[in-house]
């Protein structure tokens, strides 16, 4: 189970028109103009939740998953710090680490407690794909945990809605390719799922909102999946969640044993 952990580890309208005694249209560039307005305005609502939320920490438990494949179920614990620096704890069935991931802000770093392998690179160029062949960010993983939505630089951003999906916050680069959707719930107030997308808009990776919780004046995750179109993923429940806590910056660092 050991070896399993570590090479998981390690390396979303149509137009309508109706008739009366005469046809009444609005014009079209009109309607895109509320429609560019709404999605902005909701974006700006998604950016503001938690905002004020700075550090924080949490115990649960996290299970992996391959395609076709028995999934792995592991204790977690996380500290983080807005923006971009974490660690995250794999433990044993003791409560002792296993694995180790830590991000400071410039590096992100790995480390195995049981045979003491070390890396670290950049974190500019860091993300999860050698491990689970999902392309998470470090800087991703720390705003889902802090209940904040992780949104890509983008040009336009539109809404739209079906039967199927609901509203969609759709964001497009000034190429025109789309780069994020953002699913919402019925209301529009919270986010359900997240896809990112490539520059050939393939789905990189998805992240559903599985359950949210209130603790203090926060909304904060109770459970969230993360999957790629590969069939991998993992999920995080959470157990216990503490807001506002003191950290210190050598707790995001990790070196060789």
């Amino acid at each position: 189970m050991k070896h399993a952990i570590i090479l998981f580890i390690a390396v979303l309208f149509s137009a309508c028109s109706f008739f009366t005694e005469r046809i009444v249209e609005e014009p079209p560039e009109l309607l895109d103009t509320a429609t560019i307005i709404e999605a902005n305005n909701l974006l700006s609502n998604i950016k503001l939740k938690n905002h004020t939320l700075k550090t924080f920490k949490g115990i649960g438990k996290i299970t992996f998953w391959e395609e076709d494949k028995k999934s792995i179920t592991s204790s977690i614990a996380w500290v983080g710090s807005d923006p971009d620096m974490m660690r995250i704890a794999i433990l044993n069935i003791s409560g002792q680490p296993l694995l180790s991931l830590a991000n400071d802000g410039q590096w992100f770093y790995f480390l195995s407690h049981t045979d003491n392998s070390f890396y670290r690179e950049r974190s500019s160029y860091s993300n999860l794909k050698k491990a689970i062949q999902i392309p998470i960010k470090p800087v991703e993983i720390v705003s889902l945990l802090a209940g904040r939505i992780p949104i890509n630089e983008y040009h336009t951003a539109d809404i739209i809605k079906n039967e199927k999906q609901g509203h969609v916050i759709v964001l497009k680069k000034r190429s025109g390719s789309i780069i994020q959707k953002i699913y919402l719930n019925e209301d529009k107030k919270n986010v359900k799922k997240v896809e990112l997308f490539d520059e050939d808009e393939k789905s990189l990776y998805f992240v559903v909102i599985d359950s949210l919780q209130k603790i203090d004046k926060y909304y904060l995750p109770l459970s969230l999946t993360v999957s790629g179109d590969n069939g991998n993923g993992f999920r995080i429940d959470v157990h216990k969640y503490w807001t506002d806590v003191s950290v210190k910056p050598s707790m995001f660092v990790l070196k060789p044993q």
